[in-house]
């Protein structure tokens, strides 16, 4: 479970009038080992909509593969879709992941 938080103070009058102070995100993600060298991974989540005039929350469902091509180097695939019109419609996400 992933859990964040957010408190902006806004310095111009415009962003204070249509931007939400306090922001969150939580997600459940899940990972399914399938070999040595290979993930597979899913995510859902919800955040907080910063726009004060949406009364919809974005919110997206993810998944992907994680290839350890070393034990300090992975890259990844991913494919993120919105389950509510606030989230944008479909993603593709790479990555590249250096452990030192």
């Amino acid at each position: 479970m992933n859990f964040g938080y957010a408190h902006n103070e806004y310095k111009l009058e415009a962003d204070k009038e249509s931007s939400e102070k306090d922001l969150w995100h939580i997600s459940l993600a899940g990972v399914y080992k399938v070999s040595d060298n290979l993930q597979v991974v899913a995510n859902i989540g919800v955040e907080r909509n910063p726009d004060k005039e949406s009364s919809t929350d974005p919110s997206f469902a993810l998944i992907g593969l994680i290839y350890s091509i070393t034990p300090d180097l992975d890259v990844d695939l991913g494919f993120k879709a919105g389950l509510s019109g606030a989230e944008t419609d479909t993603a593709l996400l790479t990555g590249l992941t250096m452990r030192f």
